[in-house]
């Protein structure tokens, strides 16, 4: 009778540990995708032929569409600006490589604790990022990155199994992340002379006889005035340096007749012509690039200044296929920068 007893008990320990096992999540899962297998076979083949990406959030909220238009790629919502191409590029590589290194749950109840559950709900935590190539269509939720290892969840979308990948997927949230955010970046060490036009407000010139020369010079500056501060001259040759949008959009249809002109001039020959303009709360700059004249500089050879003048010329293409028929919406320190006049640059008048 004990005997009897004893082994109706170990089976019962043994039914509900069994229980418990089955019930852990990713512990019994079907086996969609596969240990040390890539999660998106084949897809490495044909990455080159995407050329349309969404990135969609919670509520399937559309964050960005991304389009490639002949070989370059655009931003839907920001009026075809151009994408982040270095971000984009990362994320398809990313995608192409990975490997699942643990196969996680199928079951829909615990999808949210590895955030892989559909985007359709509001609270999802994921986002998916869906990939179309012609008319074929693979969508990928991205979810939580794995705690106290590298890796990060994702369930391709119409698969019920999970799965924890050999990297992290770096999947901006916000729309002006996928935009190629830096408009310009003319260094202050390149510049050798900065004019800026007011309408109404006479014009300020700052120059540099040479790279070798610290500090700008305040040209026409009144003999019984004095300059606020050294940076206040100088920050006049880093205005253009690491400068990014905040938004943008088509500059057509905007009144630019009002408008402070900056004009940069750098060292190598390169110019840049800058308009200014505060409107509807925004402001707004737009931007032209040009080498009016090839240098005269004393090379030692003739191929040398060939190759410079064709350096020159190729930023100017750069920048111009980037700029061109678009106004930003730029920081206000830098905009406030760029406007400046030379009373601003100056110390005040002394009352007495």
């Amino acid at each position: 009778m004990m005997k009897s007893g004893f082994l109706y008990l170990l089976a019962a320990t043994i039914l509900a540990l069994l229980a418990i096992f089955l019930f852990i999540p990713g512990q019994h899962d079907n086996q969609d995708a596969a240990v040390d297998s890539l999660l998106l076979p084949g897809f490495a083949a044909k990455v080159n032929d995407v050329e349309r990406v969404e990135i969609i959030s919670a509520g399937n909220t559309v964050v960005a569409t991304l389009l490639k238009n002949d070989d370059r790629w655009q931003v839907e919502q920001m009026d075809g600006y151009h994408a982040d191409w270095p971000k984009l590029r990362a994320l398809l590589a990313a995608l192409a490589q990975a490997k699942v290194i643990e196969v996680k749950t199928d079951k829909p109840q615990y999808y949210e604790r590895l955030g892989v559950e559909d985007v359709v709900s509001a609270k999802a935590t994921g986002v998916l990022v869906r990939l179309t190539s012609g008319a074929d269509s693979t969508g990928v939720l991205v979810g939580k990155r794995a705690q106290g290892s590298a890796g990060q969840f994702v369930r391709v979308e119409g698969s019920a199994a999970s799965a924890l990948l050999d990297r992290t997927l770096d999947v901006a949230t916000e729309q002006l992340d996928w935009a190629a955010k830096r408009i310009v970046d003319i260094k202050g060490s390149e510049v050798a002379e900065v004019e800026i036009i007011h309408p109404q407000a006479g014009r300020v010139l700052v120059t540099k006889i040479s790279a070798d020369q610290t500090d700008f010079d305040l040209v026409g500056l009144p003999a019984d005035r004095e300059i606020q501060s050294t940076w206040a001259v100088n920050s006049l040759g880093s205005a253009l340096s690491l400068l990014d949008l905040e938004t943008v959009r088509p500059d057509s249809n905007i009144d630019w007749a009002a408008a402070v002109r900056m004009r940069v001039l750098t060292f190598s020959g390169l110019e840049i012509m800058a308009e200014m303009l505060e409107t509807d709360g925004m402001n707004l700059l737009r931007l032209t690039a040009s080498y009016p004249a090839a240098q005269v500089v004393d090379y030692v050879d003739d191929d040398m200044a060939l190759k410079a003048d064709d350096d020159v010329a190729a930023r100017v293409t750069q920048i111009n296929q980037r700029v061109s028929g678009w106004a930003y919406g730029i920081a206000r320190y830098k905009f406030e920068t760029m406007v400046k006049t030379q009373e601003d640059i100056l110390k005040p008048v002394d009352a007495s």
